[in-house]
């Protein structure tokens, strides 16, 4: 019996060292973005369009474009969306994606490249230090330490159902970085464009 405990702690220990940084993002119902409150106002005819940039674990990130029919007023956001978050005969979403405003997507890119630096640059991961950082929406960026190691977390919510994204390892993370910013590129673009 004490060599079967034995070899249950140290299979514990071993996969405790083998596991890597992790990426987490969270999101909160309380919150709103500007341009989910535009796309929901029932007093405003729009015309939305998504075109999707990546997937990274099991969600995906899309490049969201709501244009005023009469101002001709345009908006972009990121959409953050789950994978599996689709209707079996169209593309169209099952439940409520949500949103990164234009405006916070700098913001939100240098919080993720600040993560990044963090997990490959901080040696005293052994105590416990904790950042969360959340966008408008309620979209929410979370690393922090544990067991000798960093674990970051991209937290959100569909339809009143919290979900957690852990990015596992340093290419999750990198990978998501590079999608968001081609995403901002691509905005810049339309936005000079007219």
């Amino acid at each position: 019996m004490r060599y079967f405990l034995l070899l249950v702690v140290l299979a514990l220990a071993i996969q405790g060292f083998s596991q890597v940084d992790t990426v987490v993002v969270q999101y909160d119902s309380t919150f709103t973005s500007i341009f989910a409150r535009r796309l929901k106002d029932k007093r405003t005819a729009v015309k939305y369009r998504m075109e999707e940039f990546g997937n990274i674990r099991n969600i995906a990130i899309y490049l969201s474009s709501l244009e005023e029919i009469i101002s001709g007023r345009k908006l972009y956001g990121v959409r953050i969306d789950a994978r599996i978050n689709r209707n079996l005969f169209t593309d169209a979403p099952v439940t409520h994606a949500e949103y990164i405003d234009e405006d916070e997507l700098d913001t939100f890119i240098q919080r993720l490249e600040f993560i990044h630096d963090i997990t490959n640059t901080d040696i005293e991961s052994a105590r416990y230090t904790e950042y969360r950082f959340y966008t408008r929406s309620g979209i929410a960026l979370e690393c922090y330490t544990g067991i000798s190691r960093w674990r970051v977390l991209l937290l959100y919510e569909f339809d009143k159902i919290q979900m957690s994204t852990y990015l596992n390892n340093e290419n999750r993370l990198t990978e998501l970085i590079d999608v968001l910013k081609n995403v901002k590129r691509e905005i810049i673009t339309r936005r000079s464009q007219g």
